[in-house]
């Protein structure tokens, strides 16, 4: 991309992540088919306007004409009764504005023109049936309506004729007003109708411009602060929700690694005193003792670094992995402690045929078994037998030991936590290794005592969730 292209490519970017002008482009778009709408109509009155108004005109005129008639005792009309504007029209112009009353047979009963003839088509006679005539006249063109009504019993007609001539000067001044009113009316609404949206964009907007402020005040030192949902949209409702979950997720890890980073520095200070004491001591410290609290020292950072990775999503390489294989191999690394313990490992046939993988990062399975044997191994009294089973549905380890007492079984995943009658130095770190092993990969993590010893099974079958809390057996 050259640097002529590279203001165009952040105007489209900010055009494609800004709401304002996705609904201002909106708005436009709304105007324009209103505009498009009114444009159409206006040309739709322009073109069959003239006609409709004629007609309308026409029509009223028969209807003022059939109201005015007055009759008399025959029940013949004898004159019309309207107002001075018509009045004055029929009798000043008798070429352009003239009406005529007929009878059944098409006699011609009361006229403004004083004519004895209907209106009728060259060389036809007066026809019931048609109600609107065009009659040309020298240079006049007229227009006649006929309308058919009753007096006492007796069939009438009224025919009211406009010349062409006269209905343009009404037309044009009713079309003007017309159009004039169609215009103001257009920019009254597009007014009113900008107005409204700008004041809904104003209202819309107004829960994000708050959900901003109060985002911008959440820091180190006020992680409880939430976004509130009073007066927010419906629509926006599950975004604001899922923003505060996400900061209570926030919240409740900062919470952890601090109380994490506040244990670790309590456990690495009493091996350092310690380790300060033989070193002031000089030739009469205890070496043994000293390279003693050395190691402990190293497995505790060890184990720290190990937690801390697991505890990161993503360090995990996902591939194809044979769980037997890598319990197999984390008993193999730990020969040389069920030696020392006189323990037996009863581990899986790695040469077993069909086996299947499951999706797992090698590295941290392997972690999780060595944690679990190691745990079997501290637990299990010397000459018993450490019994560790896996398949690509689950594995297990199985101990001989005492068993989990029932006030420990709620901590046993806790960091730092070590039971009372903990025979070995560990630091509480390695069924909490496990625990952000398995919840990383979407596995349960269960413990539960069976008929002799301590059972910890892991089922590989997708959890509800990656992430899912830990079960644990009653």
């Amino acid at each position: 991309m050259n640097q002529a292209d590279a203001p165009a490519t952040r105007a489209r970017s900010l055009c494609n992540r800004s709401l304002s002008l996705h609904l201002q482009a909106f708005t436009a778009l709304i105007l324009v088919l209103v505009s498009a709408i009114v444009i159409g109509g206006m040309a739709l009155v322009l073109r069959w306007g003239p006609d409709l108004l004629t007609d309308l005109s026409l029509k009223h005129n028969a209807s003022t004409v059939i109201e005015g008639l007055r009759f008399d005792a025959a029940g013949s009309p004898v004159k019309l009764k309207t107002n001075d504007k018509e009045a004055a029209a029929y009798d000043i112009l008798k070429e352009d504005s003239v009406y005529r009353v007929l009878d059944a047979q098409g006699r011609v009963l009361l006229a403004s023109d004083g004519a004895t003839l209907p209106y009728a088509l060259p060389g036809e006679g007066f026809a019931t049936g048609r109600e609107r005539l065009t009659l040309t006249t020298g240079e006049r063109t007229l227009q006649v309506l006929t309308r058919r009504f009753e007096h006492a019993g007796q069939p009438f007609y009224v025919q009211v004729m406009r010349s062409e001539r006269l209905l343009q000067i009404v037309l044009d001044d009713k079309s003007q007003r017309l159009t004039s009113l169609i215009i103001i009316g257009t920019i009254v609404g597009t007014l009113l109708f900008s107005l409204v949206v700008a004041v809904s964009l104003h209202y819309l907007l107004k829960p994000l411009r708050r959900a901003a402020t109060a985002a911008a005040t959440i820091d180190i030192d006020n992680l409880s602060e939430r976004l509130s949902l009073q007066g927010v949209p419906s629509e926006l409702t599950p975004l604001f929700h899922s923003v505060n979950l996400a900061l209570d997720r926030l919240e409740q890890g900062y919470r952890q690694q601090r109380d994490f980073l506040a244990t670790a520095a309590h456990e690495l200070k009493t091996p350092l005193a310690l380790m300060r004491g033989q070193v002031e001591l000089g030739e009469a410290g205890d070496r043994a003792t000293l390279l003693q609290d050395i190691d402990r020292m190293a497995r505790q950072v060890q184990q720290l670094l190990t937690l801390a990775e697991a505890s990161e999503r993503h360090n995990y390489a996902m591939q194809e992995t044979l769980p037997h294989a890598a319990l197999a191999q984390a008993g193999a690394q730990l020969e040389r402690l069920a030696r020392q313990r006189e323990v037996q490992l009863q581990l899986p046939d790695t040469d077993a045929p069909h086996a299947t993988p499951i999706h797992a990062d090698a590295g941290a399975l392997g972690v999780l078994c060595k944690n679990l044997l190691e745990n079997a191994l501290h637990h299990s009294p010397p000459g018993r037998v450490v019994i560790a089973e896996a398949d690509h549905q689950k594995l297990s380890v199985r101990d001989q030991g005492p068993g989990i007492p029932a006030d420990a079984m709620p901590h046993l995943f806790e960091r730092f936590w070590r039971g009372p009658h903990r025979r070995d130095e560990g630091a509480g770190l390695g069924l909490a290794i496990c625990a952000e092993i398995a919840r990383a990969h979407g596995w349960t993590l269960r413990a539960a005592n069976g008929q002799q010893g301590a059972i910890f099974e892991v089922d590989f079958s997708p959890a509800s969730r990656a992430g899912a809390p830990l079960h644990q057996l009653p």
